[in-house]
């Protein structure tokens, strides 16, 4: 379909039909024809782009496990649940219903992060895709009294995107600062139908991120730390029933008495345990490895001691996990202003001054060329039109001779036959008079 409305919006780019005698000029053809090329390759590029609505087994789960296996550390619940809950549903020919996801932890625990991941996964474009719509709810839902219309703008938006592309991904964000009620709003598309108004929303994915709970997960962490136990052996079943419970029963929140948690349509709460510095490190190194500079241990064991932890006696967890690495990571690579070195202003403009004359020569050679390239095309231009003027009137002088010549040999001829015919003529007429008076 997408093919056919290319080819449509192409016809007008066609050439019209040219008859012999309506020569066009070339730099005129030179322009249709990179118009017609550049709009035609815009409008396919739009109509073609590389992105598609997923259908089955088109996401690579094998490369998705990796990415978090690379990127998200101190995680291994939520990457454990993560991929095999989307493992099964992603290949589920013909699921049950709308696959709800919802992750809780403390902030920095990469919540957001492996969202973005998700949907990198299931589309190139990620957070950029068509097919990915993010909510957020401090942005997008900010006026208690508009509650009502919130509802009925966000219906009307997730039914018009699932009837675009089944296989939509809805990402709510600061679900714990969300008007209590709104999520309600979504509760028919998460639920038990084959078909609702037409429509089939059983290949949708909702992911809520919330920071509900985030006491309870770090409580349990740091029971397990304190016990002398690993954080890995943390499992689902020691903390599931507590984070359902406290979004369920938090005032004010997104999932305040909510209906999505009361007919348990939410199918896997996951929880983000607190970071010890030592993900915090990974975390850096991270960073460090995506812009391309070389890792350096004694700079990454800077940066992690420069971050802030809690209990304040035993410092075993990030406050803010990893949000703030990127920043903390510039105050080490990039020099502050006192920092600099003083004389720094005056190379500062010894190199500004040396970048302008050399400007200005480039700048003058530049105009000397345009000048002596100008004059030598307007001198063969000049002798182009002398000669072509001196060929047109030594053509013409020939032409007129030719003419003038012709002329003179037709009048001679013409004048001849004109006094033959005469003679001929009065020759006849006497014999005619003579027989007339004979006879």
């Amino acid at each position: 379909m997408e093919k056919w409305l290319f080819l449509v919006l192409l016809c007008p780019l066609l050439p019209a039909p040219v008859r012999p005698h309506e020569p066009v000029p070339l730099p005129a053809v030179v322009f249709g024809v990179c118009l017609g090329i550049g709009t035609g390759g815009f409008i396919w590029n739009f109509f073609s782009s590389g992105e598609s609505c997923k259908e089955l087994e088109e996401v690579d789960i094998a490369d998705l496990q990796e990415d978090l296996e690379n990127r998200l550390f101190g995680q291994h619940l939520a990457k454990g649940i993560t991929l095999q809950a989307l493992s099964g549903f992603l290949r589920n020919e013909n699921p049950s219903k709308a696959l709800a996801i919802s992750f809780h932890g403390p902030t920095g625990t990469g919540k957001n992060y492996i969202s973005q991941i998700i949907a990198r996964h299931i589309y190139p474009e990620g957070m950029k895709s068509r097919y990915v719509h993010q909510f957020v709810s401090t942005l997008h839902f900010p006026h208690v009294q508009h509650l009502d219309t919130y509802k009925d703008q966000l219906q009307k938006w997730i039914r018009g995107n699932v009837t675009a592309c089944k296989r939509s991904v809805f990402i709510f964000d600061e679900v714990d600062k969300m008007h209590p009620g709104l999520i309600n709003a979504i509760k028919p598309f998460l639920d038990y139908y084959d078909y609702l108004e037409r429509v089939d929303y059983r290949k949708a994915i909702f992911i809520f991120l919330s920071n509900t709970a985030g006491e309870v997960i770090s409580k349990l962490a740091l029971d397990f730390w304190k016990a002398g136990k690993v954080r890995e052996d943390i499992k689902l079943s020691d903390v599931e029933h507590q984070l359902s419970l406290s979004a369920f029963n938090k005032n004010n929140s997104g999932f305040w008495h909510s209906s999505l948690i009361d007919r348990h349509l939410i199918d896997l709460y996951v929880p983000f345990l607190p970071l010890e510095q030592q993900h915090v490190k990974m975390c850096i190194k991270r960073e460090i490895m995506d812009r391309g500079i070389i890792v350096d241990v004694e700079l990454i064991s800077k940066v992690a001691n420069d971050m802030t932890y809690y209990p304040k006696d035993e410092k075993v967890f990030s406050v803010k996990g990893c949000k703030v690495v990127s920043t903390k990571l510039n105050l080490y690579l990039l020099p502050t202003i006192m920092d600099r070195p003083r004389n720094l202003n005056i190379f500062s403009g010894f190199f500004n001054f040396v970048s302008w004359v050399f400007w200005g020569i480039c700048s003058s050679i530049s105009n000397f060329f345009h000048f002596v390239f100008w004059a030598i095309f307007s001198l063969f231009l000049n002798i182009f039109y002398i000669i072509s003027w001196v060929f047109w009137g030594i053509c013409s002088s020939i032409s007129n001779f030719f003419n003038f010549v012709f002329w003179a040999i037709s009048s001679l001829f013409l004048n001849i036959f004109y006094i033959i015919s005469w003679v001929f003529w009065g020759i006849c007429s006497s014999i005619s008079n003579f027989f007339n008076l004979v006879f």
